[in-house]
């Protein structure tokens, strides 16, 4: 049991908890796998391919920083937005490597491709679970 803000207990959810520590276990594996994959494409692309990597991952990795600083406070609307920030995170990675010409994806090797879309897939995943077992402990 545990108290609410008014002082009254109700059961403990472990269902929402789990989800919760799953998922925020997995957006945090996910951002170490964006930043490993930004450093491996700034240190392999050429520059302008490196300024245009940088532009469009550094707002995903603050934005996902955010995220992730909310989801530990269990707010339910951060868990929606990890699911969106996973989907968005591999949308762009499989657009990147199915276009060769555009530089950025070329330097990355395909284990890393292939971990960050399997953790782009889990972290939207368990984000909804956790999303959706947060938002019926809620009603």
């Amino acid at each position: 049991m545990s108290a609410n803000s008014e002082g009254r207990t109700h059961p403990r959810n472990d269902s929402a908890t789990a989800s919760q520590r799953i998922a925020i276990a997995l957006l945090a594996l996910f951002l170490v796998a964006i930043i490993v994959a930004l450093a491996i494409t700034l240190s392999s692309a050429a520059p302008a391919a490196r300024i245009l990597a940088g532009s469009i991952v550094s707002p995903i990795i603050v934005l996902t920083i955010f995220v992730l600083y909310f989801e530990l406070r269990g707010r339910p609307w951060s868990f929606a937005g990890a699911a969106a920030l996973g989907a968005l995170g591999v949308g762009l990675r499989l657009i990147v490597n199915s276009h060769p010409q555009l530089e950025v994806g070329g330097g990355l090797p395909l284990a890393v491709t292939v971990v960050y879309a399997s953790l782009g897939i889990l972290v939207v995943a368990t984000s909804l679970w956790a999303f959706s077992s947060s938002r019926r402990v809620d009603s």
